[in-house]
C-alpha cells in the first residue's frame, strides 16, 4: 500500500511538472513579443506556401497534359476503329468474292470434266454423219 501510494505521489508530481512546464510554453506563445514570432514563422510560412503553391502548380500541368494526351489517344483510338471496320467490311467483301469466284471455278471443273465425253459424243457423231454423207455418195458411185 505505501508503495501504491508512493508510486501515486510520484504520478502527481510528474503532472505538476508538466502542467508547469506547457504553461511556461503557453506564456511564450501568449506574452512572447508578437512581432518576433512574425518575424520568424511567417517567412517559413510564406515558404511553405510557396513550395505547396508549386506543387499544386505541376500538378495542375501534369493533369493538363494528361487530359490532352488522352484527348490525343482518343482521336487515334477513334480513327483505329474507323480503319477497322473499314477492314472487316473489306474482308467481308473479298470473302463474298472468293465465294464467287470458288463456285465459278467449280462451274468450269465440271463443264471441263464433261467437255471430253461431248467431245467423243461430237466426234462419234461427226463421223456417223460422214459416214452417213460418204455412203450415199459411194453408193451412187457403184451404181
Amino acid at each position: 500500500m505505501s508503495s501504491e501510494l508512493e508510486e501515486l505521489k510520484f504520478e502527481i508530481q510528474k503532472c505538476k511538472f508538466e502542467r508547469h512546464e506547457l504553461y511556461q510554453i503557453l506564456d511564450l506563445y501568449i506574452y512572447d513579443d508578437w512581432d518576433y514570432r512574425l518575424d520568424v514563422e511567417l517567412p517559413i510560412l510564406q515558404s511553405e506556401h510557396a513550395m505547396r503553391m508549386t506543387a499544386m502548380q505541376m500538378m495542375t500541368n501534369s493533369i493538363s497534359d494528361a487530359m490532352e494526351r488522352y484527348k490525343e489517344l482518343i482521336q487515334v483510338n477513334s480513327s483505329y476503329r474507323i480503319r477497322h471496320s473499314q477492314l472487316l467490311c473489306e474482308q467481308t467483301q473479298l470473302k463474298n468474292h472468293i465465294q464467287i469466284l470458288l463456285n465459278e471455278n467449280r462451274e468450269l471443273l465440271v463443264e471441263q470434266s464433261e467437255l471430253p465425253a461431248s467431245y467423243l459424243e461430237a466426234k462419234g457423231f461427226c463421223e456417223e454423219s460422214r459416214m452417213n454423207i460418204c455412203v450415199p455418195s459411194a453408193k451412187q458411185q457403184q451404181v
